[in-house]
């Protein structure tokens, strides 16, 4: 919620600076330098806020953690602010660096420039938000206690959830931009000595996020494994486990299938290194520490509490407020990856590719912007939403069935 609020304050201010700059631009007069300062500035300050207000929030009394909240806010701001403006203004101004000529080599180089520069306005986002937040984490721990966390396991456990969820869509938005982007590169590209061209990048950033989730998803398994006190939570744990053993052989064999060549590329292969680490780790967390804690918790007595563990959980104890905070998470993050990697940059390229993608925005300077944020500000509220709606239905048949359960036992 901090990194979110973040990203909308940093969005509604970057704007009206952008704005300048880009009349100072076209006036031809100054270079506006002093606007890209003043957002730099500006923009810094603000992450390091929410940086600070996300730690201080949570209330963790140790100093790392502090640091990952306030990275967590700060990435999280910077991919907001990429998803409302950032996104549009890597394809902004290209007309301006290329003559309005229709020839093959004009088109191929917007092509490679507008798919390059939205990656890197991405990275650039995400990675500086992350680290100013983790800056200003870490400024609340100059006053903290020694003392260490106590966790509420009433909440919803967002790391765990949001975890299982964002390595599985890193996957989807992986292979659908392997798919995607090399063929549009063979059209535009032709051969290349280059260990990084601007067409692998949407391929090669979604593995970055899939490695940032999948090492998220093996430290917070153990974790919870731990902090488990029944079974049916380490059941869940052990459902993380199996997402983390599943990503290598999964990503795999979803790229082998349609891109054989991808596995030349030697970023691709390192890269499907550590995820396949990080799955041997998973595998070991499993054997090690999941099934034997386990075996410690005794199954339920009869086979009609067995039947509602099976099928529910513990839902029926949630509380509804804050399951809904769970499912807008997750959400968001389940088309995150591929909103960043793929359509992103599709949309930006689509007065190139389909001009008449336009025809849903009014004329303007801005309609690329407009694109832009109603895309995404409608495919990340329609799968909060319809989340929500699916657990509210999952929490309500689980409170039901808990209800006709005890019934009928007693």
């Amino acid at each position: 919620m901090a990194g979110l609020a973040t990203g909308l304050v940093l969005t509604i201010m970057i704007y009206p600076m952008y704005y300048a700059w880009r009349l100072a631009i076209f006036s031809g007069q100054v270079t506006g330098s002093f606007y890209i300062w003043l957002a730099g500035i500006s923009a810094g300050m603000v992450a390091l806020a929410g940086g600070f207000w996300a730690a201080r929030w949570a209330g963790s009394a140790e100093k790392d953690r502090r640091a990952a909240l306030g990275a967590l806010a700060g990435a999280l701001a910077g991919t907001f602010l990429f998803c409302l403006w950032g996104a549009a203004a890597a394809g902004d101004l290209i007309d301006q660096a290329f003559p309005s000529s229709p020839t093959w080599y004009v088109q191929a180089s917007k092509i490679r420039l507008i798919t390059g520069r939205t990656m890197l306005m991405f990275l650039s986002l995400f990675i500086g938000g992350g680290l100013v937040g983790a800056l200003g984490g870490l400024l609340t721990t100059l006053k903290g206690s020694k003392k260490k966390d106590v966790f509420d396991l009433e909440e919803p456990q967002m790391a765990l959830n949001a975890s299982i969820t964002v390595v599985p869509a890193s996957i989807v938005a992986t292979v659908i931009a392997a798919v995607v982007f090399p063929r549009l590169a063979s059209s535009v590209n032709g051969p290349s000595t280059r260990l990084v061209t601007e067409m692998d990048l949407p391929v090669l950033v979604s593995l970055f996020l899939l490695v940032i989730s999948h090492v998220a998803l093996t430290l917070v398994v153990p974790h919870e494994a731990r902090a488990s006190t029944h079974r049916c939570g380490l059941d869940e744990v052990k459902m993380g486990a199996f997402v983390g053993i599943a990503t290598a052989p999964v990503l795999a064999i979803l790229l082998f299938l349609p891109r054989r060549d991808v596995f030349s590329h030697p970023v691709i292969l390192i890269a499907m290194l550590i995820i396949s680490t990080l799955s041997l780790v998973s595998i070991l967390t499993l054997i090690s520490l999941i099934l034997p804690r386990r075996a410690v918790f005794k199954p339920p007595p009869n086979k009609h509490l067995k039947m509602e563990a099976s099928l529910f959980g513990t839902i029926a104890r949630s509380k509804g407020p804050r399951l809904i905070v769970l499912c807008v998470g997750c959400g968001i993050l389940m088309v995150l990856p591929l909103y960043i990697t793929v359509i992103s940059v599709l949309i930006n390229l689509s007065p190139l590719l389909d001009p008449t993608v336009f025809a849903i925005v009014p004329p303007g300077p801005w309609r690329l912007f407009q694109l832009q944020a109603l895309v995404s500000g409608s495919i990340l509220t329609v799968a909060a939403s319809f989340l929500s709606a699916i657990y509210i239905f999952y929490l309500n048949l689980g409170r039901w069935f808990s209800a006709w359960n005890a019934k009928r036992a007693g």
